[in-house]
């Protein structure tokens, strides 16, 4: 019984729940559309924005929606990260939000506990996508622009890395992860490839090219690749890479457009916001999570 108790007691702790999440989270609110997801170990639920509404909300594993971050500047929010009881968002305006703010581009810091806004930093070019370093140094991509900005604990905005590749007429460097040996992986959406990015130095991988190369997120398995056909020649698709090979180790087509995953406790969960639905001129009120 005292071993049960404990077991039940640690499983609380990390996850704030003491049952597993499902294999799929089918969730409902109005014309959320999230782009961006991430897991909250402090609640053991997750977080997701909203490319309609610039907003941040919490879901539960049984689906039940509720906000966190509301009513700031923020016109569409799209990559998410925790960070040490900080929650970074990346924000602007890409023509799909309830309302408008032409040329809006940054960082929202928030409180993670209370969803209140610590901080807004300008980030030029489109921000999209947000990794962090051990440090608390956030490094955000710009899909409009050829660089990778670095915002620092205290706000300061530096660029990181500059290189052509990274840029493109279209959609450029879009999802981008911190690797524990020390670099970044950033992708290439609208040719797909991927790159080794240092301060100062941008290499490509020895990877696939997987065109649509939207989210990417770290787990034990692997490199996983969120792939989609939203703006890009790409599949509907979600790839494992080998980050020592960065071959594919596995690849399984998606039903929906998924723009990015999460890793959690209980696996990974890719996102499906139903962002074709938005492109197309409507929209929905549900999204999934799919393990």
């Amino acid at each position: 019984m005292r071993v049960a108790l404990a077991v039940m007691a640690a499983l609380l702790l990390v996850t704030g729940t003491a049952t597993a999440t499902p294999g799929s989270v089918v969730a409902s609110a109005p014309s959320l559309h999230p782009e961006g997801v991430q897991w909250d170990p402090t609640r053991g639920q997750f977080l997701v924005s909203s490319l309609r509404h610039g907003t941040v909300s919490l879901v539960s594993p049984s689906g039940r929606v509720r906000p966190l971050v509301t009513g700031t500047k923020m016109v569409s929010t799209f990559g998410l990260q925790v960070d040490h009881g900080r929650l970074l968002v990346a924000y602007g305006d890409i023509g799909f939000g309830d309302r408008s703010a032409p040329g809006q581009s940054g960082l929202g810091v928030f409180d993670l506990r209370t969803g209140r806004a610590l901080r807004f930093v300008d980030v030029p070019g489109g921000a999209n996508d947000i990794a962090v370093d051990p440090h608390g140094n956030a490094y955000v991509t710009g899909t409009s622009g050829d660089t990778i900005w670095q915002v620092t604990p205290s706000g300061r905005l530096t660029a990181f890395a500059r290189d052509p590749r990274l840029g493109g007429a279209s959609f450029g460097n879009n999802g981008i992860v911190w690797d524990p040996r020390g670099f970044l992986v950033t992708g290439h959406y609208t040719n797909g490839t991927l790159f080794k990015v240092t301060a100062g130095h941008v290499e490509e991988l020895p990877a696939p090219k997987l065109p649509g190369a939207d989210g990417l997120t770290l787990t034990p398995q692997g490199l996983v690749v969120v792939t989609n056909s939203l703006s890009a020649p790409g599949k509907n698709a979600v790839t494992v890479l080998d980050t020592r090979t960065w071959q594919i180790r596995s690849q399984r087509d998606w039903k929906t457009a998924p723009t990015t995953a999460a890793r959690t406790p209980f696996g990974t969960y890719v996102l499906s916001g139903y962002v074709d639905v938005l492109v197309g001129g409507a929209t929905t009120d549900e999204f999934r999570l799919d393990r």
